[in-house]
């Protein structure tokens, strides 16, 4: 019978390893770097945008609900966006619903995407907060606005002044989320060291943005450029 060939390839027959040096794995990883660094500030501020739209559409419910609060009541404003409860530091209306009570169809229309505390401010009690569920929003034509002889002057003044730009009520989470406010951690609550835009509900309904003031909170608001 015929032998079959036995064929031995030598060392040199071998397939040679394909693989990356040292240097190139390193340019590789540089370049990842760079494009991640690139790329990490666009999506976060894709995030942000989503954000402030969704704040947006957040703040025209809560004119439209207002302005159908005032209609069934004399043009009369809610004492509170909702009811603080027990929590008014004093002032009336804490057991009665507000615009919870059929006006704002889900009581997260009163949530900002950004608000880490979800609604449950521990800041600025009293003034434009109140109760244990806060809401995200800075409402000023609360209580002390409606009931005290202060209060009542100087809303009158600002609306005279401000007419239809008048801030009825304000998100600042869009500013303070990216100072890291948590819902515990409120260090740097003030400051304002960043140009963030925070949005704003104005007297005739509209909602834009406006720059954090500096020095003066009754004018700056208004008068710095959006």
């Amino acid at each position: 019978m015929p032998r079959e060939r036995c064929s031995f390839r030598g060392a040199s027959d071998r397939p040679s390893a394909v693989g990356f040096t040292l240097i190139e794995l390193l340019v590789v990883i540089a370049i990842i770097a760079i494009l991640a660094g690139m790329l990490f500030p666009m999506l976060g501020r894709a995030k942000e945008g989503g954000r402030r739209t969704h704040c947006i559409n957040n703040l025209r419910q809560i004119g439209l609900g207002i302005q159908m609060y005032q209609e069934d009541f004399n043009d009369r404003p809610p004492l509170y966006l909702v009811n603080p409860g027990r929590k008014t530091f004093g002032y009336v209306g804490g057991t009665n619903e507000y615009l919870e009570k059929g006006y704002i169809s889900s009581t997260n229309s009163f949530i900002c995407l950004s608000d880490r505390t979800r609604g449950r401010i521990p800041i600025d009690l009293g003034w434009e907060y109140f109760g244990d569920f806060t809401t995200s929003y800075a409402y000023h034509m609360g209580p002390w606005q409606q009931t005290t002889q202060e209060g009542k002057t100087w809303l009158k003044t600002q609306i005279n002044r401000w007419n239809a730009r008048f801030i009825v009520a304000a998100c600042p989470w869009h500013r303070h989320l990216w100072q890291g406010w948590t819902k515990t951690n409120t260090s740097g609550w003030g400051s304002r060291q960043t140009k963030i835009k925070d949005l704003s509900l104005r007297y005739d309904g509209s909602v834009d943005s406006f720059i954090w003031p500096s020095q003066n909170w009754e004018e700056e608001p208004y008068t710095k450029l959006r």
